[in-house]
């Protein structure tokens, strides 16, 4: 074979493997944008299960918390 002609033919398939992988990279989805890091948080977490353990847990430490104070955060600083 030519060695002009096995340059071609290697040139043709790794632009053909380049054009196969950018259309595979289209067809997985795409990226999404989103308008700030707590939008993204936010759909990370309604997609991502939390294990049962860790909720649990989770939920033993919010019953240890103290009970929320009943007054603004202003009336405590400025008490009239």
């Amino acid at each position: 074979m030519n060695p002009q002609k096995k340059i071609t033919i290697q040139k043709e398939e790794t632009e053909q493997q380049q054009v196969t992988g950018s259309q595979q990279t289209q067809r997985q989805g795409g990226g999404r944008e989103f308008g700030s890091v707590e939008e993204l948080l936010r759909e990370d977490a309604s997609h991502t299960l939390v294990p049962p353990a860790i909720a649990n847990r989770l939920q033993e430490s919010v019953k240890e918390l103290p009970a929320a104070s009943r007054r603004s955060w202003w009336r405590r600083i400025f008490p009239f």
